[in-house]
């Protein structure tokens, strides 16, 4: 069989880069170019060496592992071991995964590995098929991230209260004085604040939004019950803030303060939890 030494290279170089980007952009660790650089620059070179060993399967399968190994070793300044695992685990299986599917389109095309068509042959799919991985991995932990900010809350004013689905927003650092602000759609608001509308004044706070400053109804809440499982955390000295809409999939916007694991919980709010 013919090898071209120049394609081998070539392909396991762009290759190689293209995998340790996906697999350190999967895992959101910063690297230097030039160490992607050169660590794909490597593993092309030790490419070179697998046609050689065309007769010892063995051999050639414990040098592309022990190759992969170091080129991620060699990536990034590791903390700890665990992260060098779930680095690696990533690296091989993107690996294992392109080259399946790259396989699978060179049976399908008649395409030979050896011929100078390689290059773009397989990079091309490797790029596309890497991009899509790495959407689809993003996609799932945030919708993981998103389910594990969610929660239940029970909002009480003036004897009347409403259950809803509420989401915690780090980016929420709105305050009504000493108040952590939340905000609520206006349907779910008027629906808590009922009769007590007629009796009550309510308030206008402050909202900066990406169309300017815009002033918005608020009233102090009684009780705030923040789910955790079926144990509640209990408030008071939130402010309920009303808005057109929050977002898709619940109806109240929680404050970083009201999280279990905030410095801010103990000295801003009066909290007890119910066992």
């Amino acid at each position: 069989m013919t090898v071209y030494i120049e394609y081998v290279l070539i392909d396991n170089f762009i290759i190689d880069y293209l995998l340790l980007k996906a697999t350190f952009s999967t895992t959101g660790i910063a690297v230097k170019k030039s160490r992607l650089f050169l660590c794909a620059l490597f593993g092309g070179i030790v490419a070179l060496l697998f046609p050689l060993l065309e007769n010892f399967y063995l051999l050639q399968t414990l040098l592309k592992i022990l190759s992969g190994l170091l080129i991620v070793l060699l990536a990034v300044k590791f903390k700890s071991i665990r992260g060098y695992v779930i680095n690696t685990t990533v690296f091989f299986s993107y690996t294992f995964i392109t080259g399946g599917a790259i396989l699978g389109v060179y049976n399908l095309l008649g395409i030979n590995y050896s011929t100078e068509f390689s290059v773009a042959t397989i990079v091309i799919p490797v790029y596309f098929l890497l991009k899509g991985f790495i959407c689809v991995v993003k996609y799932l932990y945030r919708r993981k991230d998103i389910a594990s900010l969610k929660t239940k809350v029970q909002m009480v004013f003036r004897g009347r209260e409403i259950v809803a689905s509420g989401f915690y927003d780090t980016g929420n650092g709105v305050y009504d004085g000493d108040s952590p602000v939340i905000f609520c759609e206006k349907d779910a608001f008027f629906r808590l604040i009922g009769d007590a509308l007629l009796e009550c004044k309510l308030k206008k706070i402050p909202i900066n939004t990406v169309s300017g400053q815009v002033e918005n109804f608020a009233v102090k809440l009684d009780v705030l019950k923040i789910y955790n499982k079926d144990e509640p955390n209990i408030y008071n000295n939130v402010t309920l803030c009303a808005v057109k809409s929050v977002g898709e999939g619940y109806e109240v916007i929680l404050h970083p303060a009201l999280m279990e694991n905030s410095n801010e919980v103990e000295s801003v709010f009066k909290i007890k939890k119910i066992s």
